[in-house]
C-alpha cells in the first residue's frame, strides 16, 4: 500500500469516526445508529476489519464520554463487536441482498437479546417475570434497532456496490478501447 491509500484509508476511517459520533449526539431515535452497520459492513468487506474494529469503539468512547459513561458499555460494546462476526460468516464478501438483509438482522436480534440481558442481571429481580418484563420492556426499542441497522445496511452495501460496479464498468470500457494484441 502506497503513502496515498495509506491516507485515504485513515480519511475514511475518521470521517466513520466523526459520523458515528455525530449520530449518536445528534437527536435521533434511540439505538438508530450506523455503529451496527458499520461493524457488519467492515466484517464483510474489508480485509482489516481490526481498523474500522477500532474506529467503532472509538466513536463509542468519544460519544459515551459526552453522553455518560456506564456498567453496561461492556455488553454494548461487545453486542456491536459481534456484528464482525456476522459479517465475515454470513454476509461475507459476495453480499447480495438477502445475505446483507440476514445479517443485519441477525445483528439487530442479537443486540436486542445480549444487551437486555445484561440489562436484566444489573436491573430487573433475578427471576423469570424480572427477565420478562425487561424484555418487554425494551420492545418498543427494537423497532428503531432494526430500522436503523437496515437502513445504514443497506446504504453501506448499496454505495460499495455502486461504486464497485462504476469500477468495473470503466475498467471494461478500458479494456475495449485497447487495441488486441496479436499472439506471436
Amino acid at each position: 500500500m502506497n503513502l496515498n491509500q495509506s491516507i485515504q484509508r485513515y480519511a475514511v476511517v475518521l470521517a466513520m469516526i466523526a459520523i458515528a459520533v455525530a449520530s449518536r449526539l445528534l437527536p435521533h431515535p434511540p439505538n438508530f445508529t450506523p455503529l451496527a452497520a458499520m461493524c457488519l459492513f467492515a466484517g464483510a468487506v474489508t480485509v482489516t476489519p481490526r481498523l474500522i474494529a477500532a474506529a467503532v469503539v472509538v466513536a463509542m468512547l468519544i460519544s459515551d464520554a459526552v453522553i455518560g459513561f456506564h456498567g453496561l458499555m461492556p455488553a454494548v460494546y461487545a453486542a456491536l463487536l459481534a456484528n464482525f462476526v456476522i459479517g465475515q460468516k454470513l454476509v461475507g464478501q459476495n453480499a447480495g441482498a438477502l445475505r446483507v438483509v440476514s445479517g443485519s438482522l441477525l445483528g439487530s436480534v442479537s443486540f436486542f437479546l445480549v444487551t437486555n440481558f445484561a440489562v436484566w442481571i444489573a436491573v430487573y429481580p433475578s427471576t423469570m417475570t424480572g427477565l420478562a418484563a425487561c424484555f418487554t420492556a425494551a420492545i418498543p426499542f427494537f423497532q428503531y434497532t432494526l430500522a436503523g441497522d437496515l437502513l445504514y445496511s443497506g446504504l453501506f452495501f448499496g454505495v460499495f456496490a455502486l461504486v464497485a460496479n462504476r469500477e468495473q464498468s470503466a475498467l471494461r470500457t478500458k479494456l475495449a478501447m485497447q487495441p488486441a494484441r496479436i499472439a506471436e
